[in-house]
């Protein structure tokens, strides 16, 4: 579709009619976001059920985001060739089959590699209903238009948990990934109903060697992230091999862009000022978001034993927060700069942070639920205002590429972010318990007066087998704040960006 064309979509849609396409395009957002979150719900029961560590059940999140990077790009290619209608049926219906093989999956490799296949079809979610949103409403609408949207993904997040939670203490855990089932139902009968038509562009050549070359990029950074902490970095070969081969890969690929006729991924996306900036920002807002998900329900559920569905009550109230944040950021956006709002979720964000950094074993649900509540806040501040700015001065011919990129790179976070925070989860445990375990001596006087329980003895193999427990869950908990303060330093660092923004109001806009 030419960039005439393409400023044209939409433009003979009534009000009525918007709205419907809207309405249509959320369930496909809340089907990948409730399969997201109900899987984050459902980890440490199938940690148990699968006999897998921490580190290995990560896989299960990792696969499905990888998959997500390496072929988002692929989607804006195959929007104009396809169609962006045709193509997101086709999505759908995929997103379902594979969903349908995952809760069928008997063993920890299997559900892996059919996770990934999930992520491959998931991939075209995000940036198809970006590029729907940026076709449909005009611009002076897509403030509280990607609001609507992110509203629709975060009631995901509002109910994906409760679901996925009752789903996995009733059913089990394999049935939280047939949800996807009647929402793909719902999303195809409204698509098919209210989404107009578009007519694909004329073919262009696909650039399979910019696709490997990313490809092995995204695949070795990650596989070296996941595998880091196991092989003690860089003092393993394996690893040094994964991160060369990841640093020759995007040499070659960063080359290949800026000389191809045709690109994988178009570089003239990064020519543009704001999208960069606002990338920026986006990579950070995911690192954080995904981190939450990964570390948030063991915590809940092993440190501070909240069973399954409470775990999934609690974290409700991040989608809520979110809901909320998003749609009102959204109608803000029409008459306030994106920057002051943007701030704003980024003081939530950390205020979250920080409170959760601080816990305690002890401590009761009103904290923890505060600081959840106002991560929702903050994220929603923040996605909406950033995904606004990103597009405002963006041609409409760079639309696809611009959406794909934004969400190949929210996704390469996203697994950078559940591997370094579990990586540094495994590292910071280790450091804590070496140093309990300095303490816990027949030399240590102290120790000896101390009132402790009968079973928390040295005398006997089982009071040593009790007593090592305690310390391996204390050191753990210990490290989840640890990770909690890395997360509160990484958003203080979004800070200085917001002052290369040079954005304005909605209503401002041409």
């Amino acid at each position: 579709m030419s960039a005439t064309s393409a400023e044209q979509d939409g433009a003979d849609l009534s009000p009525r009619q918007r709205f419907l396409v809207g309405l249509a395009i959320m369930p496909a957002g809340a089907m990948q976001a409730t399969d997201t979150f109900a899987t984050s719900i459902a980890m440490p029961t199938m940690m148990g059920a699968l006999s897998a560590t921490i580190t290995e059940i990560s896989w299960v999140i990792t696969a499905y985001l990888v998959a997500s990077a390496m072929f988002t790009p692929l989607y804006a290619w195959l929007s104009r060739r396809v169609g962006r209608r045709r193509l997101f049926i086709v999505v759908i219906i995929g997103f379902m089959v594979a969903s349908l093989f995952v809760s069928q999956s008997e063993t920890l490799t299997e559900l892996v590699i059919l996770r990934f296949v999930q992520g491959f079809f998931g991939a075209g979610l995000n940036p198809l209903t970006f590029q729907m949103v940026l076709a449909t409403f005009p611009k002076k609408h897509h403030g509280p238009a990607f609001g609507w949207l992110q509203t629709g993904r975060m009631s995901a997040v509002l109910v994906g948990p409760v679901i996925g939670g009752l789903l996995t203490e009733l059913v089990g855990w394999r049935s939280v990934y047939l949800m996807n089932l009647p929402l793909g139902a719902a999303a195809l009968f409204m698509i098919l109903r209210v989404v107009p038509k578009d007519a694909p562009e004329k073919p262009q050549r696909f650039d399979f060697f910019g696709f490997f070359a990313l490809s092995i990029a995204i695949a070795s950074t990650q596989l070296m992230l996941d595998q880091g902490q196991k092989r003690d970095w860089f003092d393993s070969q394996v690893i040094i091999t994964y991160c060369i081969i990841a640093g020759g890969a995007f040499y070659v690929f960063a080359i290949h862009c800026t000389t191809a006729l045709r690109p994988y991924l178009n570089p003239r996306v990064f020519r543009n000022r704001e999208f960069v900036i606002c990338l920026v920002i986006d990579f950070f807002v995911s690192f954080i978001f995904f981190g939450y998900m990964a570390l948030l329900p063991p915590l809940l559920q092993r440190q501070l034993g909240f069973p399954v569905v409470e775990t999934g009550f609690v974290l409700m109230y991040r989608g809520f927060g979110t809901m909320i944040a998003a749609l009102l950021a959204g109608f803000l956006l029409i008459r306030f700069n994106p920057r002051p709002l943007i701030m704003f979720g980024l003081l939530g964000v950390t205020g979250s942070t920080w409170i959760l950094s601080n816990l305690t074993p002890a401590t009761d649900v009103t904290p923890i639920i505060v600081a959840i509540m106002l991560q929702g806040i903050g994220i929603g501040f923040m996605s909406t205002p950033t995904e606004t700015a990103a597009f405002q001065t963006m041609p409409p011919s760079l639309r696809p590429d611009a959406a794909s990129v934004m969400t190949a790179v929210r996704r390469i976070a996203a697994g950078i972010g559940v591997a370094l925070l579990i990586a540094q989860l495994v590292n910071s445990t280790q450091r804590a318990r070496a140093g309990l375990t300095e303490n816990v001596s027949h030399y240590n006087e102290r120790l000896k007066h101390l009132p402790l329980p009968d079973n928390w003895t040295m005398d006997s193999i089982d009071g040593m087998v009790t007593l090592n427990r305690v310390i391996e869950k204390q050191a753990e908990f210990i490290a989840y704040l640890h990770d909690f303060q890395i997360m509160t330093i990484f958003t203080l660092c979004i800070f200085p960006l917001l002052l290369l923004m040079r954005t304005r109001p909605m209503q401002q806009q041409d």
